[in-house]
């Protein structure tokens, strides 16, 4: 059976904020009541005001519905935003099962490569596996009381296994992703929203 646990839905990269409501209605589907976190500029801010917009939104929710903690999906960007939140920014205290569904958890080495575009692209410059919000990711430690996923797929072009295969979390492979759409299957094909509502319900 679903948890009465209300889970909260982070955007990815570069798609606006009724992507995350849709994600969300797939997952009430299958018995989850969902909110998607706020975002500014589609995503390619800077992901520690990401984390801070995610916690404030948790705040409130919890204050409304009265619950005690929250589940956190973070869809690929989001999935970043989100360990950061809950490795960095307080969310060891409010985030009961955090899943990453294609996050860049490791970072990705393709971002060097936009380190030196304007500051618009500044989150995808962030994923750089040298940038200092990574190593302030990787030294910080992974939260006890939290059971965290990452969930990827084998055909993910955009981040592969080596990107998305963090320490801390237990690894799970979808098998319906197909090279090289991989990535937008996992949030499209309704079989990989079930995976992940069985993370949310192990």
């Amino acid at each position: 059976m679903p948890s009465p646990t209300p889970v909260v839905i982070v955007n990815g990269l570069g798609a606006p904020r009724i992507a995350a409501v849709a994600y969300g209605r797939a997952l009430e589907r299958h018995g989850f009541r969902t909110y998607a976190a706020p975002q500014r500029l589609l995503g390619y801010g800077d992901v520690r005001a990401a984390a801070r917009l995610v916690a404030h939104e948790i705040e409130e929710i919890l204050a409304k519905t009265g619950a005690r903690r929250v589940h956190l999906v973070g869809m690929s960007l989001g999935g970043l935003i989100g360990l950061y939140y809950v490795k960095c920014g307080g969310g060891a205290h409010t985030v009961d099962r955090f899943v990453s569904v294609g996050g860049p958890l490791n970072g990705n080495a393709l971002a060097r490569f936009v380190s030196a575009v304007p500051i618009g692209a500044h989150a995808l410059a962030q994923t750089s596996p040298d940038n200092d919000l990574m190593r302030e990711l990787r030294a910080a430690p992974a939260p006890k009381d939290v059971r965290m996923f990452s969930v990827g797929t084998h055909g993910d072009l955009l981040t592969p296994r080596a990107s998305w295969d963090a320490e801390g979390l237990e690894p799970v492979e979808s098998p319906y992703g197909v090279f090289p759409i991989g990535h937008w299957m996992l949030f499209l094909d309704p079989r990989n929203h079930g995976v992940v509502a069985d993370c949310l319900t192990r």
